[in-house]
């Protein structure tokens, strides 16, 4: 049963994405009685949005594109030259969290040495760090947010790939 739900789901998924496609930038459909709405959109160019609202107006938004968020912290560093291969956002009551991978030639150390410095000089604690030849992962936490970030160095390659996610949880009233 619970494979029908989900097949079902990943159906109206992409029959929402291919309607989107034919009738403009995004569509809305209702799925309930009070007000409860399933919305997607967008482009391979711009990026795409889902969107569910429920009959409280309370809504959860997952987004991706190529392009930094806007509300990314300014303080998380990136090296002088790199290339964005996705940017994810999920947005859910009032928590916030977004996922970037880029590359770029800054060497393995330099990428690695940025974040654990940016790191020291932020107030971040370390929760977990982990550390070889050709990865590297850190998660460093201060109050209410969360950094993880993944440094890769493929073998043979002259590229650094880093995946960066930042979470931002709710204070707490």
């Amino acid at each position: 049963m619970i494979k029908k739900s989900v097949l079902l789901l990943f159906c109206l998924f992409g029959i929402i994405l291919f309607l989107s496609g034919c009738f403009g930038d995004s569509i809305s459909i209702p799925v309930g009685e009070e007000g409860e709405s399933i919305s997607v959109g967008g482009n391979e160019e711009d990026g795409f949005t889902l969107e569910t609202k429920n009959a409280d107006g309370e809504s959860v938004s997952l987004s991706s594109s190529k392009d930094l968020p806007d509300d990314f912290p300014e303080d998380i560093p990136f090296p002088e030259e790199y290339q964005i291969i996705s940017t994810v956002k999920l947005n859910d009551a009032g928590e916030e969290g977004m996922n970037v991978s880029y590359m770029t030639e800054t060497t393995f150390d330099e990428v690695w040495e940025l974040y654990k410095n940016f790191m020291n000089d932020n107030g971040f604690e370390s929760n977990t760090e982990m550390t070889s030849n050709e990865y590297s992962s850190l998660v460093m936490q201060k109050d209410n947010e969360s950094v993880s970030v993944t440094v890769i160095a493929a073998e043979g390659e002259s590229t650094v790939t880093v995946n960066l996610s930042y979470i931002k949880t709710a204070s707490p009233e």
